[in-house]
């Protein structure tokens, strides 16, 4: 298997010449998801772990969607509502905490109920993580630690809904192997430094490894190996 990010939190898994898109927000735009669907091997699938908008948008599931328009979406109950308003209704499967799903190569265990909170005057929404192929887990806006071991973990940083010592916590008790940022689109690069610093410090006393999966900015064959 092979990866790249998408901004913020979206992401790109290939194995087996099909690839996996996860969370494809407002954060990217038509020319970053163009180059994304463009770049990548034919779609399977779509994961979109919850209903807000930077993770995903009509228009931009409508994209995939033209690039794939038979790949199923797995997504909570909710998001698979705001699907059906946006015109979006075929192949879309609601999924829940452990279930799992098929689609090509990928084998997908989801976990995870409720998205962090916000605020109390926000209410909380379903959030749905997903491990793919026994090796990279990602929970979308949750701090919930994964269910089993984790090869690539995304840590989400920079978020309105979680705070340093959270994200330390997490990464101390999922103890994966490797990580990686998300959630990183409102820091600056000194906030983003000083995130990976931290979460660096909590790797090394587990025994993991920060790593970078590419975007495709400078290379669009850019790819981190899985």
């Amino acid at each position: 298997m092979q990866c790249f990010r998408l901004s913020h939190a979206g992401f790109v898994i290939e194995d087996g010449g099909s690839a996996l898109v996860i969370d494809p927000g407002n954060f990217s735009d038509e020319r970053e998801l163009g180059a994304a669907l463009d770049s990548a091997a034919p779609i399977a699938a779509l994961v979109i772990t919850h209903e807000h908008p930077d993770h995903w948008t009509a228009e931009n599931v409508a994209a995939v969607r033209s690039a794939a328009p038979d790949a199923p979406i797995f997504t909570t109950a909710p998001t698979a509502a705001a699907l059906a308003a946006a015109g979006i209704e075929d192949g879309v499967h609601t999924v829940r905490d452990g279930d799992a799903r098929e689609a090509g190569p990928f084998s997908l265990e989801f976990y995870g109920r409720r998205h962090e909170l916000l605020h109390s005057s926000i209410p909380v929404v379903d959030n749905v993580g997903v491990r793919v192929n026994g090796v990279f887990a990602y929970g979308g806006d949750s701090l919930m630690r994964p269910p089993f071991p984790v090869d690539l973990l995304g840590v989400p940083i920079g978020s309105p809904w979680s705070n340093l010592s959270q994200v330390m916590d997490f990464v101390i008790d999922a103890a994966p192997r490797r990580a990686y940022l998300t959630h990183d689109g409102m820091l600056s690069a000194k906030g983003l430094g000083l995130f990976a610093q931290r979460v660096q410090w909590c790797l090394e006393r587990v025994g993991g490894e920060l790593v970078t999966p590419p975007r495709l900015d400078g290379d669009p064959g850019a790819r981190l190996a899985l």
